[in-house]
């Protein structure tokens, strides 16, 4: 990786105590490379796991949009917090978490990835998948991958 090449980062969190950390990385390398650091929160849609539920479809989309506004709200305080000396933005979306990760990085023109792990192994990482083994699969750019 050279100067040359890193000219926007992309760092997906879900304000956990982990995201602070990787948020840390993140900021780190911004720093370095003098880029500009854009968040992403990614809420999954709530109306495609719950299908299998007798539950109305107008009360998940309600939900979805109420998870996407406090998620705006908790950006803003998160950048102000874990994103000081670097240009840093936020935004936060609905979607297949992964999928989402890949697609702004890719319209966001981003250079790099930097993303945390919660290290998930067994039963949980086959019941939940691994977003960031996803990413790191799947992507165009290179991907740091932070504990």
């Amino acid at each position: 990786m050279s100067t040359a090449t890193v000219k926007k980062i992309l760092c997906p969190v879900d304000f956990s105590q982990n995201s602070e950390l990787v948020a840390a990385r993140a900021v780190a390398v911004a720093k370095t490379y003098n880029a500009p650091l854009e968040f992403i929160f990614v809420s999954p849609l709530l109306t495609d796991i719950g299908g299998h539920q007798e539950i109305e479809i107008q009360k998940l989309q309600d939900m979805e949009h109420h998870i996407l506004s406090s998620a705006a709200a908790s950006m803003e305080k998160f950048i102000k917090t874990n994103a000081a000396g670097v240009q840093a933005t936020g935004r936060a979306v609905p979607g297949n978490p992964a999928e989402a990760i890949l697609q702004r990085a890719e319209e966001s023109g981003a250079d790099l990835i930097v993303i945390g792990t919660r290290g998930r192994k067994g039963f949980d990482n086959i019941l939940f998948g691994s977003v960031a083994e996803k990413v790191v699969r799947l992507a165009k750019v290179s991907v740091l991958v932070a504990r």
